[in-house]
């Protein structure tokens, strides 16, 4: 039986999800037996690694004090994060920099032209997610805007510090503006400071993070787009890769990268660029009333426009009426409703303000040619 050491805190959605790949692994094989330390990595009591004995250990190795726990082993040992430069061992990890560069992709299609980054300063994955961020923007004309939050802010203490620099920093971009968020567990911080300073999102600042952390994401509102790296198959291949390095194997390559990772889009960054503020403020109006029942008299009047001026402002700009950006709201929100709830159907269409069920049949059929109840179950 080869006895494994899992060193991996599951504190945020990317080491929970690297310990169900290597529980994945775990269930093709009989011969491995497993010690996981829970929680931040930062609690765990050094003794318990060190009176451990085993066959090998994988471990997301964030300093230098639990670098020399392991390397004191002496233990064939895979790392899942790859802080440490050079790598003192075999090391799995996502592609950080094709992370960036597709953030920046999307960013580029909502029609921005003015970008930003906030990452941790001393976090490599931070870093080269920033990079990849960087290169695929390297055709534009303006530069990226970057702002680095110290890892002992990041964790909490003190937050009141963090908030107010990036508050100071954000007051002083350009609006619109297309920011990433280098983790997920940074954006409420990020949207405090845009609530705090008035900044509509994602009119004004449209932002993605990395992780698709479905708590930080839907807590965030608007619910925060982002990209899932796949660290579940980190944790598989991981595993793979210790067995071979226990079995005495040769491996023919130090770095092993998962490319495949997908950006999850929400409302967060969903809205083309806008740097008109009567439109901004339609459609604030419109993304706050649209299920409660909003008229294109009371948008106009709120806005300071007549219906007509109103309506010619959405054609120039979104190339849509006021009526077709009201239903794609109401739309967007049914969508969320059907896939993160068990409200009855029925419910779901009356809070949506689709008045009854018949009727939100017939928009979903028209709009995205399916019904409501097969959308729940796709």
């Amino acid at each position: 039986m080869k006895r494994i050491a899992i060193l991996v805190e599951t504190s945020l959605a990317s080491g929970r999800q690297i310990v169900t790949g290597i529980s994945r692994f775990l269930d093709e094989r009989t011969d491995w037996s497993v010690f996981q330390h829970s929680g931040p990595l930062g609690a765990m009591d050094p003794a318990a690694i060190s009176q451990w004995q085993g066959d090998g250990i994988i471990a997301r190795i964030a300093n230098p004090e639990l670098l020399a726990l392991i390397q004191a082993k002496g233990l064939p040992t895979v790392d899942v994060l790859g802080n440490v430069s050079p790598p003192p061992f075999p090391l799995v990890k996502c592609n950080d920099r094709a992370i960036g560069a597709s953030v920046a992709k999307h960013l580029i299609e909502q029609a921005h032209t003015h970008y930003a980054f906030i990452g941790l300063a001393d976090e490599r994955w931070s870093l080269e997610r920033e990079a990849g961020f960087k290169d695929e923007l390297k055709g534009d004309e303006s530069a990226v805007q970057t702002f680095h939050i110290q890892q002992q802010q990041a964790q909490g203490h003190p937050v009141r510090d963090s908030l107010d620099m990036v508050k100071a920093w954000l007051s002083e971009r350009r609006t619109p503006i297309g920011l990433m968020v280098a983790s997920d567990q940074l954006a409420p911080i990020i949207f405090e400071a845009c609530h705090q300073l008035g900044l509509a999102i994602p009119e004004q600042v449209s932002v993605v993070g990395v992780d698709n952390d479905r708590p930080f994401c839907n807590l965030c509102r608007p619910r925060l787009s982002s990209v899932e790296p796949n660290h579940e198959q980190v944790g598989y291949r991981a595993a793979q890769t210790l067995e071979r390095l226990i079995n005495g194997e040769t491996l023919d390559r130090q770095v092993i990268e998962v490319n495949l990772h997908t950006l999850h889009p929400r409302l967060s960054s969903e809205l083309i660029a806008i740097d008109d503020p009567v439109l901004l403020k339609a459609l604030n109006i419109i993304r706050e009333r649209a299920c409660a029942g909003v008229s294109l008299d009371g948008i106009a009047k709120a806005a300071g426009l007549s219906r007509s001026m109103l309506q010619r402002r959405f054609r120039q700009k979104l190339n849509r009426t006021v009526g077709e950006v009201i239903l794609h709201e109401k739309l967007r929100i049914a969508r969320e409703m059907l896939t993160d709830t068990e409200l009855p159907i029925s419910l779901v269409a009356e809070r949506c303000g689709f008045n009854c069920q018949e009727y939100m049949n017939h928009i979903f059929k028209k709009h995205l040619h399916t019904t409501p109840r097969k959308y729940r179950l796709q």
